[in-house]
């Protein structure tokens, strides 16, 4: 008599093993996953307490851990996401919206093409208003005074996805009652003469005359035609100071490779699906490009300072061959220098107005949606250090500080807790600068200037000989000799004051001591003897524009 396969035993034991089998992944992770993309929080591992499990933390923090780390959660999440999008075309990423055939958008993108994403920001769209005219007048502002040293401050504005392909939107309502802060910026750049690129609109002309989208199907970012904004860039610099800048030259399409993908589906990504989306509509084509460079051609220093519309500008056009020097801090937050902008450190870190002032041009520069944040305080910024001391800013954040921390009612010694005030502070200070600093209510430029904006100038061409020619000038123009002002004693113990102080800043400076090591070599004197006649010479220059008095403090 035959027996009976023991099915039951079968089954039971795949059973068992489907069942631990996660919990092997999970510990040995023997089977690789691939990983989802996007930023999560990742919970610790919590250590067991008696008074936590009798409370339920124990409970919470262990499940929070555990939906974190059990045995194939990528692919299980890919699975269910897909479900998701194929059934009712819905995600939780939160920072994709689905559109027609396909089409991937940021939400803001979707808000800012229906008139919702200025109220996100503002209260009204007065004060929106109030605060763009500000901050146009401030950046015009920056731009004379940068202009004073020599550096040209201009504006870019990539183009926004959602007014380019606004046939793949999903559907929505239009807020009439509100504006396109894009436009309005463009607007008021246009009437006060600021050199700006705004490039929504000329893409949304050309976007009929090529084969393939500007922005790709399933990405966030435009990819070679990048390399056309780039150029437009390059021409306007020139333009600003009459010179000519190497030429970029567009070659053959060549083939793409799977890694130059990322840039094309960044926002498909995001969804964490199972399968790849289908692109009826293709990618973006690449083509290689080259700088042709004549003899008269200057290659001038650049900082950038923007969003990540930078990186795909970056990728496709050598800017080592097209600029002297580049740089890019990452929304004004995290600085990219050195060779192919490996080199990282916080803004924060760095001496603000001196690494301006070390640039022949200064490009600030978003996307269109994001300018219903206005310039997300680089307009304030920069004007109150290019005209305002460090000592005085200090002096206005600390004492709102204090203000805050009495408002509290205890001590303050947290140190989250002082770091966010601080931070309130500045934000204060930024939102409404006019408010600490009268000056800047009024609609002329202001005269106060931070003295180091000059130092940073003066100091790479100071020459004992420029003292010499100074006096002779005021010779010429019936002036008197500084040397022979009332009380010369007293003001050669002002100067003498100002000279030794000149010297400690300068020394703090490493950019600025190098400079002066290269001019020591070249006049075969000490580096000490050249700082001390470059100290003069800066002293004498801030006089001479009564940045500096010679009444003793």
């Amino acid at each position: 008599m035959e027996k009976k396969p023991k099915y039951d035993l079968v089954l039971f034991i795949l059973l068992m093993a489907l069942g631990f089998l996660p919990m092997l992944q999970g510990w040995l992770h023997f089977i690789p996953t691939k990983s989802l993309y996007g930023v999560t929080e990742t919970a610790e591992k919590p250590e067991f307490e008696l008074n936590a499990y009798r409370s339920g933390d124990y409970a919470k923090q262990a499940e929070a851990y555990t939906s974190e780390h059990f045995g194939f959660r990528e692919p299980i999440i890919r699975l269910y996401n897909q479900y998701l999008w194929d059934f009712y075309h819905k995600t939780y990423a939160k920072d994709v919206v689905g559109g027609k055939k396909g089409w991937l958008y940021y939400p803001q993108s979707v808000r800012d093409y229906y008139g919702q994403e200025l109220l996100c920001w503002h209260n009204s769209t007065d004060e929106a208003k109030e605060k763009f005219d500000r901050e146009v007048k401030y950046l015009n502002w920056a731009r004379s005074i940068l202009k004073e040293s020599g550096v040209d401050l201009l504006v870019f504005m990539a183009p926004e996805k959602g007014f380019l392909y606004p046939e793949f939107l999903p559907r929505g309502e239009k807020d009439t009652t509100t504006f396109n802060a894009c436009d309005y910026f463009a607007q008021r750049f246009e009437e006060t003469g600021f050199p700006h690129i705004e490039m929504t609109h000329w893409f949304q002309q050309i976007k009929d005359t090529v084969d393939y989208p500007l922005i790709p199907q399933a990405g966030a970012h435009w990819i070679f035609p990048s390399v056309y904004a780039v150029d437009s860039l390059s021409r306007l610099m020139g333009e600003l100071k009459g010179i000519e800048l190497p030429k970029i030259k567009i070659g053959e399409a060549y083939q793409i490779r799977d890694a130059d993908h990322d840039y094309d589906n960044d926002l498909e990504e995001l969804l964490n699906l199972a399968f790849p989306l289908r692109h009826p509509y293709g990618y973006c084509p690449r083509h290689e490009v080259s700088i042709e460079q004549e003899s008269s051609n200057m290659k001038p220093k650049v900082l950038f300072i923007g969003n990540s519309y930078f990186w795909s500008m970056n990728l496709f056009v050598p800017f080592d061959e097209m600029f002297e020097t580049t740089e890019f801090w990452y929304y004004f937050s995290t600085a990219y220098s050195g060779d192919s902008l490996t080199e990282t450190t916080s803004v924060n870190h760095l001496d603000f107005i001196e690494k301006l002032l070390d640039f022949d041009y200064v490009v600030w520069f978003t996307t269109g949606n994001q300018m219903n944040k206005g310039t997300s305080d680089f307009a304030a910024k920069i004007i109150l250090n290019l005209c305002y001391s460090k000592k005085e800013l200090d002096k206005t954040y600390k004492h709102i500080f204090d203000s805050l921390g009495l408002a509290t009612g205890t001590p303050i010694v947290d140190s989250n807790d002082r770091s966010q005030l601080w931070s309130t502070a500045y934000k204060i200070v930024f939102d409404h600068p006019e408010r600490y600093f009268p000056e800047l209510n009024a609609d002329s430029l202001p005269k106060s200037r931070n003295p180091w904006s000059t130092c940073q100038t003066v100091i790479q061409n100071a020459k004992l000989e420029q003292v010499l020619l100074m006096e002779a000038h005021n010779i010429i123009e019936g002036k008197p000799l500084m040397r022979d002002m009332v009380d010369p004693e007293a003001k050669r113990r002002r100067v003498e004051h100002l000279v030794a102080e000149m010297i400690e800043e300068v020394k703090a400076k490493p950019l600025l001591m190098q400079q002066i090591e290269e001019k020591a070599a070249k006049n075969g004197i000490s580096v000490e003897q050249q700082t001390l006649i470059d100290a003069r010479w800066i002293v004498n220059r801030l006089i001479e524009k009564k940045y500096f008095s010679l009444e003793a403090p």
